[in-house]
């Protein structure tokens, strides 16, 4: 039940990002954001102050509604905020303190938990959520009340409509999903790996997810570092190639040698970490006036592939040695980073043609 709490969440949060995306761009980020951070803090208290579990479940996915419109709304305000070079500085920014959030959470977490229960955790999200609150009411842009819209659901369809028809949209979709799946996988199967293969202690393996998780952080500190140097057409492939070829690494090393695999792992987490803050700033860049739509679509095939990835993966690893099944997501992800550059070399030798 504690489980399905996690996978509730994650799930109401993808379907979120779709539900605001399109609110965002008809109302505006602060006619969302406010009361969504409100929403957060009320059901916080109430996972804090309730004995029921029932009703523990429906504050939490309370607390996913409210906390969904957070990172659509970062992106997007990041995309209206910026252009060009400093869009992708700022969103390589932005993308390493959400890897910093994963690896400093548990630990976070379980120092509060152990001295004041899980009880403690939700008041710690209180007092978090309140300052966020009056940060963002006093200093995040005002709305404009011109550029409001009607939200009509012809409209929104036509966005996303439009975002999966774009060339660029697409193949970004297509290929975020495809990494958060395999990544999440990963994370999934690597404590049994560990465990029933390496017969390695639950500290040990906890202390191996460390690496992972600041490898993420190197990544987006290095996105924001080479973006400004290295056309963002050419980082897409050259990190497309580092994706396929550490799945495939992964996929032959994981059975046989530790030291190998970890750092296979990390190379695989810093070039997570390179095209997460790439994808999103190639959406931004290409939705200028339907951003709020691109970035929720986006968010919601990400965290889809989080939420379908492990439950794939573990059925097949049931059946196939984790080689086979790593090995063919490694060339599945390959053939399909190939098939979605050729997609980007058509468009852009048709806009050449036509200019």
């Amino acid at each position: 039940m504690v489980n399905l709490s996690v996978s509730l969440f994650i799930f109401i949060t993808a379907i979120m990002q779709i539900v605001f995306g399109s609110l965002v761009d008809c109302k505006g980020a602060r006619f969302i954001l406010i009361p969504s951070i409100i929403v957060t803090i009320v059901s916080s208290i109430g996972c804090a102050i309730t004995n029921n579990f029932t009703l523990f479940l429906i504050f939490r996915v309370l607390q996913a509604v409210g906390t969904a419109a957070i990172p659509l709304i970062a992106a997007t305000t990041i995309g209206q905020l910026f252009q060009g070079i400093q869009s992708g500085s700022a969103m390589g920014t932005y993308q390493m303190l959400l890897s910093i959030a994963p690896a400093i959470a548990p630990v976070l977490g379980g120092f509060i938990g152990e001295q004041y229960s899980f009880s403690g955790v939700f008041w710690f999200l209180v007092g978090v959520s309140a300052i966020l609150f009056l940060m963002n009411w006093m200093y995040f842009p005002k709305d404009n009340a011109d550029e409001k819209k009607a939200i009509r659901i012809k409209t929104l369809l036509l966005h996303y409509t439009s975002v999966c028809k774009n060339k660029v949209g697409s193949s970004v979709l297509l290929l975020s999903f495809g990494i958060f799946f395999v990544y999440f996988s990963i994370i999934v199967y690597l404590p049994i790996l560990l465990t029933d293969h390496y017969h390695l202690s639950l500290k040990i393996v906890g202390l191996l997810y460390l690496p992972l998780a600041l490898s993420l952080i190197i990544g987006s500190m290095l996105f924001t570092y080479i973006q400004a140097k290295i056309p963002l057409k050419k980082l897409f492939v050259f990190g497309n190639i580092m994706v396929s070829l550490s799945i495939i690494l992964f996929a032959v090393t994981n059975w046989f040698t530790l030291v190998g695999m970890s750092i296979i792992l990390v190379f695989h987490g810093i070039s997570i970490g390179i095209l997460t803050p790439l994808y999103a700033t190639m959406i931004t860049n290409e939705f200028e006036h339907n951003r709020g739509s691109a970035i929720g679509m986006f968010n919601f095939i990400r965290y889809m592939g989080m939420a379908v990835g492990p439950v794939i993966s573990g059925l097949l690893l049931a059946v196939f040695h984790s080689t086979f099944v790593f090995g063919v997501f490694g060339v599945l992800f390959t053939i399909v980073s190939i098939m979605m550059l050729i997609r980007l070399k058509e468009k852009t030798n048709k806009i050449a043609r036509q200019t």
